[in-house]
């Protein structure tokens, strides 16, 4: 446990380790804005696809 313990903090203490830790929540901000506009974009085309579809039928 030591060793994992010594690890780590010598991850956080390193530069690069840091660099690591704010490039991983930069990217999980921006999955957090794009997914949700993502899926209403995907809801939005597949009721322009329907209503297409509708017209094509008649």
């Amino acid at each position: 446990m030591s060793m994992i313990s010594n690890y780590l903090k010598r991850f956080w203490r390193e530069e690069d380790g840091v660099t690591i830790v704010e490039m991983v929540i930069i990217v999980a901000v921006i999955l957090i804005l794009i997914i949700p506009t993502l899926s209403s974009l995907g809801e939005a085309e597949d009721a322009k696809l329907k209503e297409l579809q509708e017209k094509i039928g008649k």
